[in-house]
């Protein structure tokens, strides 16, 4: 039995479940991706990206998932890995030592790749986040600007008040100015009309 975790409220069992799947999302990614041409060559950081995107977590965990992903794709290889020694070992004990260097490379580059790119992943979306809360802010009325400096605490009551019947004098100045454009104006007189 697990207890739940006080900073998000989720057990740990549920946790590394969650952990576990983002990882087979992104190993499946991975194999997939590793058949096309030189694309391929990335496949662990493009699954890892893709498994650490689609992670809803409050906290950044892309390197977590990345590394689970590549950790995943090597167990995952493990077989081939064995066939490999297995020939390697009917040649000479120098091929088979030489195979068993490769497979901790490719295993170290695999799970490298895929931290980097679940870190990569997590870096894009912090940006877009940030973009997003700076273009928000951008759009945002004067009124709504003023109130949020106000509730940020930049400035006063006595301030608020002063700059805010300022902005709504001016928005109905503008207004009423708008309403008279759009009136037409008669060319003629009553009178002459007669």
């Amino acid at each position: 039995m697990s207890h739940a975790d006080p900073s998000g409220g989720r057990s740990t069992v549920a946790r590394l479940s969650d952990l576990a799947a983002r990882a087979g999302v992104g190993a499946g990614v991975t194999v997939l991706v590793s058949v096309l041409p030189v694309i391929g060559l990335i496949a662990p950081a493009v699954g890892a990206g893709v498994a650490s995107w689609t992670d809803e977590s409050a906290t950044a965990r892309g390197p977590q998932i990345g590394a689970a992903t590549g950790a995943l794709v090597a167990l995952l290889s493990l077989p081939l890995t064995f066939f490999a020694v297995w020939v390697a070992a009917a040649v000479s004990p120098a091929a088979t030592v030489g195979v068993l260097a490769l497979t901790l490379v490719g295993a170290a580059y695999v799970v490298g790749s895929g931290a980097l790119g679940g870190y990569l992943a997590d870096r894009i979306a912090a940006d877009r986040a940030s973009r997003a809360d700076t273009d928000r802010e951008a759009t945002a009325s004067p009124v709504e600007r003023l109130k949020h400096r106000y509730v940020e605490g930049e400035i006063t009551d006595a301030e608020f008040e002063r700059r805010l019947d300022r902005l709504l004098a001016a928005t109905d100045d503008r207004d009423r100015s708008e309403v008279d454009r759009s009136e037409p104006t008669e060319s003629v007189s009553p009178a002459r009309e007669r």
